[in-house]
C-alpha cells in the first residue's frame, strides 16, 4: 500500500505497521477537512464582499428644463438620495388633481432594487441662493411612502411599477376641502413586479392635512400617502422557477374604468398574462407566441379597450382587450405588429396624440410609432386599417436605449413636443425633437 501526502513524496508501507499507516491517513484526512472548512469559510466570504460590492445603488436627480433652450441645466438639479440608497429600476409620475397653482398634486413612485416601493410627491422650496446644489430649481421630491415588508431576498428586485389612474379624481386640489374641513381622504393603487415571479397590488390612501406651527407656512398644503400591500401572488414561473416579472399595468385609464379589476403582466418566460384581481390564483387569459420576453406593457391613455405589448422579440404588437381569447394561445390575435429593430424596454402612448408612441428599443435606440386606425376599431371592433410605421429614430445612444418618455407642455397645445431618453450603460440622458 502506498499514498501520497501533501507534497506529492511517494512513502513506502515497508517502515511502518498497517495500523500506524491507519493513523496516519485518519490524520491528513482531519487535516484535509479542516482546511476544506477554511476554505468554504473564506469563499463564504468572499461572496458576501462579492454581493455588497454588487449592490445596486442609486439617488433621483430633479431637472429643471426650460422650454425655450431644452437643456438639462445642472444649476437647477435637485438630487434625491433614495431611502434604502438602493437603484431605481421604474419610475412612474401621477398626474392627476392638479391646477396650475398647485403642485402638490404630482406624486412619482420608484421600483427599487431593494424591493422596495416608494413614493415622492413634488414640491416648492424656498430659493436660497447660498446652496446651488439642490435648491436653486425651486422644486424639490420629498419622501412621503414606503411599501411594507418588502424583502430582495424573498420577492427579489423590484422591476416595475403603474399607478391606477382610474381610481383617483382630484386627490389633491384646494377646492376638495369643502367647508373648511381639514382631511380629505382619496384613494388610489399601484401594482408592482418583482424578479423573483410575483405581482403585488398596493392600496395608497391619500390625504391632505393643513399644516400648522411657529415654524412652517400656515397656508401650505402638504400631501400625507399611506400604503398597504393588499395582495400578492405568483404570476410567472419558468421551468418551475419563478421567472422575471418586467413588467405590469392597469387595464384601464382616466377616462375609462371598464377593466379596472385587471391588470396585466409581461415576464421572461415569454408570456402575456390577463389577471382578474379579485381572483388572481389564475390567470383570465395567457398568450404565449412570442419569441423572447415579455418586457412592456402599456395601456392606451385615452382609449378604451386598447393596449400595447413588447417583447424582447423586437415587436411590439396592438391588442384590443375584447378581442382577447380565453387561456390558450390562439384565441386571438394583435390588431398589428411592428418589428421596431431592438428589444423593446419601454412603451410610451403620447398622452394627447392617441395615434403615436414612443418605444425605447435597446440596442435599436429609440422609436416613434405613428399607429393609424385605432380610434375606428374603438367604435367598430373591425381592425381592418390598423397600421403602425416608424416615423422618428433616435440612435444617440452609445449603448442600449432603456427609459424613453414624453416632454409636453403644460396644455394641450403642440408648442413643445419633445422626447427624453436614457441608458445606465452610457450614463447619459438626452432630449430630442419626436418630430
Amino acid at each position: 500500500m502506498s499514498k501520497v501526502n501533501n507534497n506529492g513524496d511517494n512513502n513506502s508501507t515497508s517502515d511502518h505497521s498497517l495500523i500506524g499507516e491507519e493513523e496516519e491517513d485518519n490524520q491528513e484526512e482531519h487535516d484535509d477537512d479542516e482546511e476544506k472548512e477554511e476554505e468554504e469559510e473564506e469563499e463564504e466570504e468572499e461572496g458576501k464582499e462579492d454581493a455588497q460590492l454588487a449592490s445596486r445603488s442609486g439617488e433621483l436627480l430633479l431637472y429643471t428644463i426650460c422650454e425655450n433652450d431644452m437643456k438639462f441645466h445642472q444649476d437647477q438639479v435637485h438630487i434625491v438620495k433614495t431611502v434604502d440608497e438602493s437603484g431605481v429600476l421604474d419610475g412612474k409620475w401621477l398626474q392627476r388633481g392638479v391646477d396650475s397653482g398647485n403642485m402638490q398634486g404630482y406624486l412619482y413612485a420608484t421600483a427599487n432594487a431593494s424591493g422596495c416601493i416608494n413614493i415622492y410627491t413634488l414640491e416648492q422650496c424656498a430659493l436660497d441662493s447660498s446652496d446651488s446644489s439642490s435648491r436653486t430649481s425651486g422644486y424639490q421630491l420629498r419622501h412621503v411612502a414606503v411599501s411594507q415588508s418588502d424583502d430582495a431576498n424573498i420577492h427579489g428586485l423590484a422591476l416595475s411599477l403603474a399607478w391606477d389612474e382610474s381610481s383617483t379624481t382630484s386627490s389633491l386640489d384646494h377646492d376638495d376641502c369643502a367647508n373648511n374641513d381639514p382631511l380629505v381622504i382619496k384613494q388610489t393603487r399601484i401594482i408592482s413586479s418583482y424578479s423573483k415571479g410575483s405581482l403585488a397590488l398596493h392600496d395608497i390612501y391619500l390625504s391632505k392635512n393643513e399644516m400648522d406651527g411657529d415654524d412652517i407656512d400656515t397656508t401650505a398644503t402638504t400631501a400625507m400617502i399611506r400604503m398597504e400591500e393588499s395582495q400578492r401572488w405568483d404570476a410567472h414561473t419558468l421551468f418551475a422557477c419563478p421567472s422575471e416579472v418586467w413588467t405590469t399595468c392597469f387595464t384601464s385609464n382616466k377616462y375609462y374604468n371598464t377593466h379596472s379589476n385587471s391588470v396585466l403582466s409581461g415576464g421572461d418566460d415569454c408570456k402575456m398574462k390577463l389577471w382578474d384581481m379579485r381572483t388572481c390564483h389564475k390567470p383570465m387569459h395567457v398568450q404565449d407566441d412570442f419569441e423572447a420576453g415579455v418586457t412592456a406593457v402599456s395601456y392606451h391613455p385615452r382609449l378604451e379597450h386598447i393596449f400595447a405589448v413588447g417583447s424582447y422579440d423586437e415587436k411590439i404588437r396592438i391588442w384590443d382587450m375584447r378581442k382577447l381569447g380565453g387561456r390558450s394561445s390562439n384565441g386571438g390575435l394583435p390588431l398589428d405588429c411592428i418589428d421596431v429593430g431592438g428589444g423593446v424596454w419601454r412603451i410610451k402612448w403620447h398622452p394627447w396624440d392617441g395615434n403615436r408612441m414612443l418605444v425605447g428599443a435597446m440596442h435599436g435606440g429609440c422609436r416613434v410609432l405613428q399607429i393609424d386606425g385605432i380610434q375606428h376599431v374603438e367604435t367598430t371592433l373591425d381592425s381592418v386599417g390598423v397600421n403602425s410605421r416608424i416615423t422618428k429614430e433616435f440612435k444617440e445612444h452609445k449603448s442600449m436605449a432603456y427609459g424613453a418618455d414624453w416632454i409636453l407642455s403644460s396644455s394641450e397645445n403642440y408648442d413643445l413636443d419633445a422626447a427624453t431618453s436614457c441608458s445606465f450603460y452610457d450614463k447619459a440622458a438626452y432630449i430630442w425633437n419626436a418630430h
